[in-house]
């Protein structure tokens, strides 16, 4: 039977009014889980509850050192519960597991650890250039009701990277999860639930795709500021939706990272991070490396390695702790790559490996695919395929690589593969992306922020940068002379400012 998920609104689990939805295992094509999709009511009654809970409770009262202690437990649950929802994820989604327990639910754990740091760290500002009689000051507070929308490639980590953010500043937060995978996010108010270190209405969670639920989340006065994950055409039309209230956005859409390799680069170790890198669970991730721009002396022998790399993959069931690729998470996902990859051989690419599947069937599995001669103005390079598709690119001059490179409407990051350091520190600093590896790919650390330029998105996550999202600012300035200075300084004969 498949796994029922419900809503969680003001500290209460409850059922939809209307319609559900089922997500799928993508390896077995079997209902996996049904949720409902929230409409207008659902909406409302959990931005009532968020409102309620931020307007009169006292989460955004509670000293840092509270609201630490609540991520703390929050933390622990979690991380008890890693194994159970690494697999879930995998069966949901099709990651594997190995990485879910890695690179999903670990990582979510210490995130959460991260922010109850970060809680305890909320700085203000006191000028020291004023009169010695004024204090003049700006004080951090939270923003206020914070709506977060969850993609479904990473339903737990993602959902931490904006969730532990926003708790840690002392908002109060409406998830909604991807209607691909809501049993995932789900698993994690459940944790937020049993932990009980939230008061009611804190943190809830709404299930249903962008229309309507989306479209009502969004949409809603009583949000204060939207968090969205996913793809740039949703991340522009919530932009456009908020604007027209002014409400605070932060958006985390699309990329098309870049690798530049130049003939000094080691090798090995460099096909060893493209090939994880565009192929760890079927690339379906935005900073997963699509395009190799690689110095015309070395090509073959890139395009040879990557291959020999892609070939000994191990791609299967996602609960097995060998696999490194699964299925692509949807039928939606897997017909859209398929359909990148038919446009890439009509624009002149070749297939050095994979290509268009020969019978796809009920399959949702999609081997690596690696094009060459793709010609840098054509849709397959410069857009994002969200999927194992690899483009390869040749260059002779510096000047030619970050050229290609740099011709695409995105801006989230690449990687540069050099053993000169003023060469790589020179190409990273003209590469227009916002998060750049050297002589590496997919590290990622809490420490640091993350985000995107163009249409790969504004704003940051993770860092205090992240926390900073969900904050507003308020100016004090105290006078403490005994009389009003605009007065003195009217009456008085001197000129100058008051």
């Amino acid at each position: 039977m498949p796994l029922r998920v419900r809503n969680y609104i003001d500290g209460r689990w409850v059922d939809g009014s209307g319609r559900t939805l089922e997500s799928v295992n993508p390896a077995t094509g079997e209902a996996l889980a049904s949720a409902p999709v929230s409409g207008p009511d659902e909406v409302a009654a959990a931005v009532a509850a968020a409102r309620r809970a931020f307007d009169q409770g006292d989460w955004r009262w509670r000293k840092g050192s509270d609201r630490a202690r609540a991520l703390l437990k929050l933390a622990d649950l979690l991380e008890s519960r890693t194994d159970e929802i690494s697999a879930l994820i995998a069966r949901e989604m099709g990651k594997p597991v190995r990485v879910n327990r890695a690179r999903e639910v670990e990582g979510a754990v210490d995130k959460l650890r991260y922010y109850a740091g970060a809680a305890r760290m909320l700085e203000g500002r006191v000028t020291g250039s004023t009169l010695p009689e004024i204090w003049d000051m700006e004080l951090p507070e939270p923003v206020g009701v914070a709506a977060l929308i969850i993609p479904w490639n990473d339903p737990v980590d993602l959902a931490v990277r904006k969730l532990g953010a926003a708790l840690a500043a002392g908002c109060a937060t409406i998830v909604k999860s991807s209607e691909i995978t809501p049993a995932s996010t789900a698993a994690l108010i459940e944790a937020v639930h049993d932990c009980g270190a939230f008061p009611p209405g804190v943190v809830n969670l709404l299930h249903g795709p962008g229309d309507p639920t989306g479209d009502a989340l969004v949409g809603s006065a009583g949000v204060d500021k939207i968090s969205f994950t996913g793809s740039t055409a949703t991340g522009i039309a919530i932009m456009r939706r908020a604007s027209e209230r002014l409400a605070k956005v932060s958006l985390e859409c699309g990329g098309k990272l870049p690798a530049i390799i130049f003939p000094d680069a080691d090798l090995e170790r460099c096909l060893d991070a493209v090939t994880f890198g565009a192929f760890m669970y079927a690339g379906q991730s935005c900073t997963a490396c699509t395009r190799l721009i690689v110095h015309r002396s070395i090509h073959d022998r890139v395009v040879e390695g990557v291959v020999a790399r892609s070939r000994k993959l191990a791609v299967g069931d996602p609960l097995d702790p060998k696999v490194l690729v699964g299925p692509m998470a949807s039928r939606k996902q897997y017909d859209k790559t398929v359909q990148y990859i038919r446009m890439g051989l009509e624009e002149g690419g070749r297939p050095a490996i994979g290509g268009v599947p020969k019978e796809p069937g009920r399959s949702l599995y999609l081997e690596p695919t690696v094009l060459v001669d793709v010609p840098a103005d054509g849709r397959v390079a410069r857009e994002e395929v969200f999927g194992p598709v690899l483009a390869v690119h040749r260059f002779e001059e510096e000047r030619d690589a970050l050229a290609l490179a740099n011709n695409t409407p995105y801006g989230l990051g690449g990687s540069v593969w050099t053993q000169d350091i003023s060469r790589a520190l020179r190409t990273a600093r003209r590469l227009d992306v916002a998060d750049i590896w050297v002589n590496t790919h997919y590290i990622r650390h809490v420490e640091t922020s993350f985000g995107g330029r163009h249409l790969s998105g504004i704003g940051r996550e993770l860092g205090m940068a992240g926390v900073e999202e969900y904050l507003t600012w308020k100016r004090l300035c105290i006078d403490t002379r005994s009389s009003f200075h605009l007065k003195d300084w009217f009456e008085s004969d001197r000129g100058g400012q008051p």
